[in-house]
């Protein structure tokens, strides 16, 4: 089988990008060739994507910031690890720019490999382009949760995303939760949405049994921004009781709003632990940092099906996660009752990703007494791990062939 895959964003600096990355990795014992159209800037490296995929691939790159595309690589969230234009400030110059350079490259993709299928990864612009382009080919879509708050957030393109992506052959949700919301937004039948479900690479996220002694160690990683409820998070640390050199919080990622990220890090620099900003990091530093820690937390205000979760608790971590819709039923009552995870109610929303203000201080409370259990958890068991191997991206990627090769 000869599959497409189309990302308007970089392949390899967000959830969805090593979501992407998992799969064709995955999908490759059973793919003659897999092609990949994204979006890049015209200073990132094309090597290292090369590296990150393998041999038996091939890129046709959007890129951005260089000729006509005179714009950063539009990002599926407002704030992203990297410059990025919103879609929401995107003029219909910008737009028909966009869908001239990705229909370009589409055709230079198609002269190299006749795919048998092309997956898209959002249900939104780049993906309505590509099937109103190739009206009779197999196209079908991945959705990661940020293109539906795209839809929910304002109208850019809205009437064309919702006409063409409801013309795709088959849909693939994250979760039942988001299955619903799909088939409501788009006006489909239930049998054109499947749950694909996430994985996570087993090769690079398992426990390494490092010897913990001393302070317990609390970690995150994702983007640095207000969405992630990173603020609240801090300032429950707080009103903790333990002493100041008990605990060590790392934050992994990084965020393009520097005005948010400054204003976290002015709020972490003003708390009595040690706080730690990583960066962006690789891969591997994160299974590193992840293997050092004892409990992972992602008080985020919104998220597809956030897969750093399965990474923190294959690294050995006990999981702090907001109860976000779809995440707990997906997960199963194997890891939702091994005592090792704990969701905190989220806040009521003034819009999507921000919380009422009124409501932030009793979510700030919810997630100390959550953060107090899990820390009296571990200053118990400090080797405990919850094997979930059976949710890798090979496991995954099986599924996946199995629905787009029938």
């Amino acid at each position: 089988m000869n599959i497409l895959h189309i990302s308007a964003q970089k392949p390899d600096s967000t959830g969805s990008g090593i979501y992407l990355s998992g799969l064709i990795k995955g999908l490759e014992p059973m793919c003659s060739s897999q092609t990949l159209i994204a979006g890049i800037d015209k200073t990132d490296s094309i090597e290292s994507i090369y590296d990150k995929f393998g041999e038996n691939f091939k890129l046709f790159p959007v890129v951005y910031n260089a000729g006509d595309l005179n714009f950063n690589v539009p990002g599926m969230s407002d704030s992203m690890p990297y410059p990025s234009t919103r879609y929401r400030d995107m003029n219909d110059d910008m737009a028909e720019k966009m869908k001239k350079n990705i229909i370009s490259a589409l055709e230079e993709a198609l002269k190299y490999c006749d795919p048998d299928v092309i997956v898209c990864h959002h249900l939104y612009y780049a993906t309505s382009i590509v099937r109103e382009f190739l009206p009779d080919k197999k196209i079908v879509a991945i959705c990661h949760g940020t293109c539906i708050r795209q839809l929910k957030s304002h109208d850019f393109k809205k009437k064309y995303i919702l006409e063409n992506i409801s013309k795709l052959d088959m849909i693939f949700s994250l979760h039942h939760d988001q299955k619903g919301i799909i088939e409501d937004l788009f006006n489909l039948p239930s049998e054109k949405v499947e749950v694909l479900g996430s994985g996570y690479n087993k090769n690079v996220f398992n426990n390494k049994c490092y010897e913990k002694n001393g302070q317990i160690t609390i970690s995150y990683a994702g983007k640095i921004s207000y969405s992630k409820g990173l603020k609240p998070f801090i300032e429950c640390l707080e009103e903790l009781d333990y002493g100041k050199d008990s605990i060590k919080f790392i934050m992994a990622g990084d965020g393009s709003d520097l005005d948010e990220v400054e204003d976290i890090k002015s709020c972490a620099n003003n708390s009595k632990y040690e706080i730690e900003f990583a960066g962006r990091v690789n891969q591997e530093k994160l299974a590193e940092i992840l293997n050092k820690s004892d409990i992972f937390v992602l008080p985020s205000y919104y998220e597809g099906l956030p897969l750093v979760i399965l990474e923190a608790m294959a690294c050995g971590n006990y999981v702090i996660s907001t109860d976000v819709p779809g995440v707990k039923r997906w997960m199963g009552d194997k890891i939702n009752n091994c005592g090792m995870i704990d969701y905190v109610s989220l806040p009521k929303m003034e819009k999507v990703s921000v919380p009422m203000e009124d409501e932030i201080p009793a979510f700030e409370s919810r997630l100390r007494e959550s953060l107090i259990k899990a820390i009296e958890y571990r200053k118990k068991d400090r080797t405990r791990c919850v094997e979930i191997g059976d949710l890798s991206w090979e496991g995954l990627s099986k599924k996946l062939y199995n629905f787009i090769s029938k």
